[in-house]
Protein backbone atom coordinates (compact mmCIF):
# COMPACT_ATOMS: atom_id res chain seq x y z
CA UNK A 1 0.00 0.00 0.00
CA UNK A 2 1.16 3.52 -0.50
CA UNK A 3 1.49 6.09 2.26
CA UNK A 4 -1.43 8.18 1.01
CA UNK A 5 -3.91 5.27 1.17
CA UNK A 6 -2.84 4.32 4.68
CA UNK A 7 -2.91 7.95 5.85
CA UNK A 8 -6.43 8.46 4.47
CA UNK A 9 -7.68 5.30 6.14
CA UNK A 10 -6.36 6.54 9.48
CA UNK A 11 -7.79 10.04 8.96
CA UNK A 12 -11.24 8.59 8.23
CA UNK A 13 -11.36 7.56 11.86
CA UNK A 14 -12.78 10.78 13.13
CA UNK A 15 -12.19 9.88 16.77
CA UNK A 16 -9.47 9.05 19.26
CA UNK A 17 -8.36 5.41 19.37
CA UNK A 18 -5.63 3.37 21.03
CA UNK A 19 -3.17 0.95 19.44
CA UNK A 20 0.14 -0.54 20.50
CA UNK A 21 3.68 -0.48 19.19
CA UNK A 22 5.04 -3.46 17.26
CA UNK A 23 8.44 -4.30 18.74
CA UNK A 24 10.71 -6.63 16.73
CA UNK A 25 12.53 -7.80 19.86
CA UNK A 26 11.31 -9.28 23.12
CA UNK A 27 10.04 -5.97 24.50
CA UNK A 28 6.44 -5.66 25.59
CA UNK A 29 4.24 -3.60 23.22
CA UNK A 30 3.30 -0.17 24.57
CA UNK A 31 -0.09 1.43 24.00
CA UNK A 32 -0.68 4.95 22.73
CA UNK A 33 -3.64 7.08 21.71
CA UNK A 34 -4.05 8.54 18.23
CA UNK A 35 -6.25 11.53 17.44
CA UNK A 36 -6.80 12.40 13.76
CA UNK A 37 -6.84 16.19 13.74
CA UNK A 38 -7.15 17.84 10.36
CA UNK A 39 -3.86 17.43 8.52
CA UNK A 40 -2.03 15.83 11.48
CA UNK A 41 -2.18 12.89 13.82
CA UNK A 42 -1.75 13.62 17.51
CA UNK A 43 -0.02 10.95 19.60
CA UNK A 44 -0.37 10.82 23.36
CA UNK A 45 -0.17 8.20 26.14
CA UNK A 46 -2.99 5.66 26.23
CA UNK A 47 -5.78 6.24 28.72
CA UNK A 48 -7.38 2.78 28.85
CA UNK A 49 -4.80 0.23 27.73
CA UNK A 50 -1.65 -0.61 29.69
CA UNK A 51 1.28 -0.43 29.62
CA UNK A 52 1.24 2.97 28.00
CA UNK A 53 4.04 4.89 26.33
CA UNK A 54 5.68 7.51 28.49
CA UNK A 55 5.89 10.79 26.62
CA UNK A 56 5.88 14.13 28.37
CA UNK A 57 3.83 15.98 25.76
CA UNK A 58 1.66 15.19 22.77
CA UNK A 59 3.43 14.59 19.48
CA UNK A 60 2.13 15.67 16.11
CA UNK A 61 2.73 13.71 12.93
CA UNK A 62 2.22 15.34 9.54
CA UNK A 63 1.58 13.45 6.33
CA UNK A 64 5.02 14.47 5.11
CA UNK A 65 6.68 12.84 8.15
CA UNK A 66 4.41 9.79 7.83
CA UNK A 67 5.36 9.43 4.16
CA UNK A 68 9.10 9.71 4.88
CA UNK A 69 8.89 6.87 7.41
CA UNK A 70 6.52 4.76 5.29
CA UNK A 71 9.29 4.09 2.73
CA UNK A 72 11.16 2.08 5.41
CA UNK A 73 8.19 0.00 6.56
CA UNK A 74 8.41 -2.98 4.19
CA UNK A 75 12.11 -3.45 4.90
CA UNK A 76 11.50 -3.13 8.65
CA UNK A 77 8.54 -5.53 8.64
CA UNK A 78 10.63 -8.34 7.14
CA UNK A 79 13.35 -7.79 9.74
CA UNK A 80 16.07 -6.18 7.66
CA UNK A 81 18.88 -5.25 10.08
CA UNK A 82 19.52 -1.55 10.68
CA UNK A 83 16.33 -0.26 9.07
CA UNK A 84 14.80 0.93 12.35
CA UNK A 85 17.90 3.01 13.04
CA UNK A 86 17.86 4.41 9.50
CA UNK A 87 14.20 5.38 9.86
CA UNK A 88 14.83 7.00 13.24
CA UNK A 89 17.09 9.55 11.53
CA UNK A 90 14.02 10.64 9.56
CA UNK A 91 11.60 10.83 12.50
CA UNK A 92 11.51 10.46 16.27
CA UNK A 93 7.99 9.05 15.81
CA UNK A 94 9.04 5.95 13.89
CA UNK A 95 7.61 3.45 16.41
CA UNK A 96 4.19 5.15 16.28
CA UNK A 97 4.18 5.40 12.50
CA UNK A 98 5.23 1.76 12.04
CA UNK A 99 2.46 0.67 14.42
CA UNK A 100 -0.12 2.70 12.49
CA UNK A 101 1.03 1.29 9.16
CA UNK A 102 0.98 -2.28 10.51
CA UNK A 103 -2.57 -1.85 11.78
CA UNK A 104 -4.13 0.05 8.90
CA UNK A 105 -2.30 -1.46 5.95
CA UNK A 106 -3.71 -4.82 7.02
CA UNK A 107 -7.22 -3.30 7.16
CA UNK A 108 -6.84 -1.93 3.62
CA UNK A 109 -5.70 -5.30 2.28
CA UNK A 110 -8.68 -7.06 3.89
CA UNK A 111 -11.18 -4.51 2.55
CA UNK A 112 -9.75 -4.79 -0.98
CA UNK A 113 -10.35 -8.57 -1.17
Amino acid sequence: MNAFEVWNTIQKRNYEFEIHTVPKNNQQPLWFAVIPAGDTLIIKPATFQKPSVKISKERKISFKEFERVHVFYDRWSVGEPGVRKEASYVSKNTAYIFALIARFEAKIKVSNR
